[in-house]
């Protein structure tokens, strides 16, 4: 319901804004995915035809504001005849927000209100929105949604304002966020996060930290007025040593819920699904671009990749992006990527890297190609994975198709 109201006020502040400026440019984006995807374990068969779509949306409103809505799809298989009932179908408003700016002689100031999820640490928004540079995140975290590119280092979605400001005279910015959202279904918690990011020729920087705090209004079975007696530590990092026209190594790092009671200190993380990592080193040649991939990364994340299926592993990905087409340019390459099923870095370690007692352990093949079709990007993949190799191995495979274009 909260929700609902603060979507009602957006809207109205955008069509009220729309009538007395006339200065408004548009822009948005649209796309999906769909294909195939195929299980053949002998025990448990299974084929499925799923389908991703995305809509997003931008009115720039003169120099004042900018107003953004984003809205994604997604349900399991084309085949069920029930689409959106008996099966894993959501509809989500990604982003709904609109942002107050101001420019000053040195600083430019960027107030932001929004529902859902904002300019995420592992993603390029922040980074392309506040210092115009171009995408640099791992292409192995390819969205089957959306079609680009970067995974949450840590949940920052809710109901919150954000404060950035961009140095006019230097490559960087400095922003906060608060915003509030559900532990369950029941229990609010007040977040607060510090952000700042920078770029050079030979660096690229995004980093924030902060505080969750669970609201509670019982203790001992009495009602309080305000009880905090947990507070969770969350923060991501994403670092370009190098740019995306030399050789260049991407560190990703985020972690969520690391959690201080009163009295304690924090020891060890609350769970081995809070923990993101990416260790990306890169070669970058005139006609060959190679991306040698380390990966641990929360099982949930996993849920709208296009690549990986597992939570843990190493990839190779080689590519050229500069295979003439007409009077464009076609991507062609494809991964090698070796994975566990159920094991992560932390855990992996915690086993001495003991191959043969991890979870199951599967490799795949993975060619694919991106071509310039109508003033857009159609990709075309497959994938081709052995699975359980060391036990009862069996096969599954995917082939999809994916288009994304901007207006």
């Amino acid at each position: 319901m909260k929700k609902n109201k603060l979507f009602s006020i957006l809207i109205c502040i955008l069509l009220s804004s729309g009538i007395s400026f006339a200065d408004v440019t548009f822009s948005g984006m649209a796309g999906g995915t769909t294909g195939f995807t195929g299980d053949f374990d002998p025990s448990a068969p299974d084929f499925n035809i799923p389908f991703n779509a995305f809509a997003a949306l931008q009115f720039n409103f003169s120099s004042w504001g900018i107003f953004r809505a984003n809205m994604g799809f997604a349900t399991n298989n084309l085949a069920n005849e029930n689409i959106f009932t008996g099966q894993e179908a959501t509809l989500k408003m990604n982003e709904v927000s609109l942002v107050l700016t101001k420019t000053g002689t040195s600083i430019r100031n960027y107030f932001g209100f929004y529902l859902g999820t904002y300019e995420v640490v592992g993603k390029d928004e922040y980074l392309q929105r506040h210092l115009s540079i171009e995408p640099f995140t791992s292409s192995i975290t390819k969205s089957q949604t959306t079609l680009t590119c970067g995974l949450p280092l840590y949940k920052n979605e809710g109901i919150g304002f954000s404060y950035v400001m961009d140095f006019n005279n230097a490559p960087g910015s400095f922003g906060l966020n608060a915003y509030v959202n559900l532990i369950g279904t029941t229990v609010p918690q007040f977040n607060f996060d510090l952000r700042t990011a920078w770029s050079t020729k030979t660096m690229t920087l995004d980093f924030a930290a902060g505080i969750g705090a669970p609201l509670q209004n019982t203790a001992g079975g009495n009602n309080v007025i305000l009880l905090i007696d947990t507070i969770y530590l969350h923060g991501g990092l994403s670092l370009l040593l190098g740019n995306l026209y030399t050789h260049s190594l991407l560190i990703q790092g985020g972690i969520q819920h690391v959690t201080i009671n009163p009295g304690t200190s924090p020891e060890t993380f609350e769970g081995l699904d809070d923990f993101s990592f990416i260790l990306e080193p890169r070669i970058t040649t005139k006609h060959l671009k190679v991306r040698l991939s380390a990966f641990s990364l929360p099982r949930e994340q996993l849920n709208d990749l296009l690549y990986l299926d597992d939570p843990f592993g190493f990839s190779i990905n080689c590519y050229s992006d500069a295979i003439p087409v007409k009077n464009n340019n076609m991507t062609a390459g494809g991964y090698l990527i070796a994975s566990f099923a159920n094991d992560s870095l932390l855990s992996a370690i915690s086993s001495n890297f003991d191959i043969p007692s991890m979870s199951p352990f599967n490799a795949s093949i993975v060619p694919y190609v991106i071509l310039p079709v109508a003033n857009g990007d159609l990709e075309i993949m497959g994938q081709f994975t052995a699975c359980d190799i060391l036990n009862t191995m069996y096969f599954k495979g995917k082939l999809k198709v994916g288009y994304r274009k901007a207006f």
